[in-house]
């Protein structure tokens, strides 16, 4: 027979109330105990809760005043070597905390560590307690933030993040020419990034933080525009002729189907693209440069003036300042009226004798064609390209035949071109009866030259009689003292490697100038005069030797 639930048992339990377990009610009563105590502990307890922290120094237990000693004592190892990193727009520029914080605020942030566990709702200062029981509650430490550097530290970051659109970018590589396209100009809130520094800072707050930004489209890829920048003949390193030592980099010699680059850049959207290209190294590179530059003497001449003649010298002197220093990079072309100038007083410049119209005569700027001869004589031994030279009216004596070169401002020039591979410069300097011409560059072969003049006519000076009414017949005065002409060929005799080979410099065309010479016509008294000695010399004096015949040759 099967049993059956003894329905009045259940019915008699039915209505009852379950007991708690026994050892439930000893864990309610010691957690009610416990919460009491904590309750007790939290409201009575005189010093910083036991296991609260500023940042890592522990200050449970103590005082205010001995944990502001604490925190001074210990805060400097807390922010030596520590960083607030910024982030603006995929850049993170890193603020050291040891330049933009004054100090830190000892007393505060004792009170900031006191103040752990005793705000809020009951609860809620337990809950902190129990925190810091077991090393979970950090208080915060506060600082004086040093205005001066934080501003300082905010506006070198502002120079370099907030910045415009930039324009797309190419580089040359062996084979190909790859351009990057440009990046967006970045904008931001600088007030708000430096109050949230302020604020990082004065609470010790070392955590990064990136920065909202605005960004505007940068402009779009112009391959027309790279393609008239980049294509085009190499070009070798160069000096740059302000401070004659910083090294200015070479260009490579760029080819590229601009068509084609178009289609592989497309639309652009890519961040860039490499477009096939025809590479041409440069000659001289900057590495190249570096080691050669100016380590050779190309070719030195001197010439001799007499100093005695005081303005001339100084006009001499003050060419020859013009010219020291110079430098012409491969290609580069001199112009000596260009460098010297106009001779003026305003300038400095003496009055000295000059030719005018085959006559010697005194011009602003006499003399300045021995600064410009003697430069030509070392330019022929140089062997660089000569683009205008012309030969004085009539022979100088400082230089010989055909290696002469006058000059006149706004008339005649003399000018050469630097055709080496390298740098040159010139040093000029009159010194001890000299004016001496260096030219300086970079010797890549052992050539030398020397010059060779062929004289093709010789033009003998005649004597032309005038007469003067003012003398007796039998007296007489030079008025002009005769100058021997010449036809000639200047060649620059070449040795290189070896071989040696001949190269017309100039043809040279030099005037003569007769003598001429006034005879007396007065009647004399019937006594027989005594005719005075004649001496005849060519003009050879260096001083006064010169330079055109209708401009004034300032030679």
């Amino acid at each position: 027979m099967v049993g059956r639930p003894d329905k009045s048992a259940a019915a008699k339990t039915a209505g009852k109330p379950r007991r708690m377990p026994l050892a439930a009610k000893i864990l309610l009563i010691m957690l009610g105990l416990l919460l009491a105590a904590l309750c007790v502990f939290t409201y009575a307890y005189p010093s910083i809760f036991p296991g609260v922290t500023v940042g890592t120094i522990p200050v449970g237990g103590m005082s205010e005043q001995a944990a502001a000693d604490r925190i001074m004592e210990r805060s400097g190892a807390l922010y030596e070597d520590a960083k607030v990193a910024l982030t603006i727009y995929q850049t993170t520029y890193d603020i050291p905390v040891r330049d933009v914080l004054e100090s830190v605020d000892g007393a505060q942030s004792a009170a900031n560590a006191f103040a752990v566990g005793r705000t809020g709702n009951p609860l809620a200062r337990m809950w902190d307690v129990a925190k810091a029981l077991i090393g979970k509650n950090e208080a915060q430490i506060a600082a004086q933030v040093d205005k001066d550097g934080l501003e300082k530290a905010l506006e070198e970051i502002v120079s370099q993040a907030l910045t415009e659109p930039v324009e797309p970018t190419w580089e040359v590589g062996t084979d190909s020419i790859t351009i990057h396209a440009g990046k967006p100009g970045v904008n931001f809130d600088t007030k708000a990034v430096r109050e949230l520094l302020d604020e990082k800072i004065r609470l010790m707050d070392f955590e990064p933080y990136e920065v909202s930004t605005e960004l505007s489209d940068p402009p779009a890829i112009d391959i027309d525009k790279i393609a008239a920048e980049a294509i085009g003949e190499g070009t070798s390193a160069t000096v740059d002729k302000t401070d004659g030592k910083t090294i200015i980099s070479e260009k490579p010699g760029v080819q590229f189907d601009v068509e084609e680059a178009r289609s592989i850049i497309g639309d652009g959207s890519a961040e860039s693209y490499t477009i096939p290209a025809t590479v041409t190294p440069a000659k001289v590179t900057a590495e190249d440069l570096k080691e050669v530059l100016f380590r050779d003497t190309l070719a030195q001449a001197s010439t001799n003036l007499d100093e005695s003649n005081v303005p001339r010298t100084n006009n001499v002197r003050l060419a020859a300042a013009s010219i020291n220093g110079t430098i012409l990079n491969p290609g580069d072309e001199f112009s000596y009226n260009g460098v010297v100038g106009e001779r003026t007083e305003a300038r400095g410049y003496k009055p000295a004798g000059a030719y005018v119209n085959g006559q010697v005569v005194d011009e602003f700027g006499g003399g300045v064609c021995q600064p410009s001869s003697t430069l030509y004589m070392a330019v022929l031994r140089a062997d660089l390209e000569v683009t205008e030279r012309h030969n004085h009216s009539f022979t100088v004596a400082y230089t010989p035949l055909g290696e002469d070169a006058t000059v006149d401002y706004g008339n005649l020039d003399f000018r050469f071109k630097n055709d080496t591979d390298y740098p040159i410069k010139i040093v000029a300097e009159q010194t001890n009866g000299q004016m001496i011409m260096t030219i300086i560059g970079t010797k890549t072969t052992d050539k030398t030259v020397k010059t060779r003049t062929d004289v093709l006519a010789t033009y003998t000076p005649e004597t032309v009689e005038k007469k003067d009414n003012s003398m007796k017949v039998g007296e007489s005065r030079v008025e002009t003292t005769p100058i021997t002409g010449y036809s000639t060929r200047t060649y620059k005799i070449i040795t290189e490697n070896g071989e040696t080979t001949e190269e017309l410099a100039n043809s040279s065309n030099y005037v003569k100038r007769d003598k001429v010479v006034y005879v007396g016509t007065i009647q004399p008294t019937p006594v027989t005069p005594e005719t005075p000695a004649e001496s005849e010399t060519e003009e050879t004096d260096s001083d006064t030797a010169g330079e055109s015949e209708q401009p004034a040759e300032n030679t």
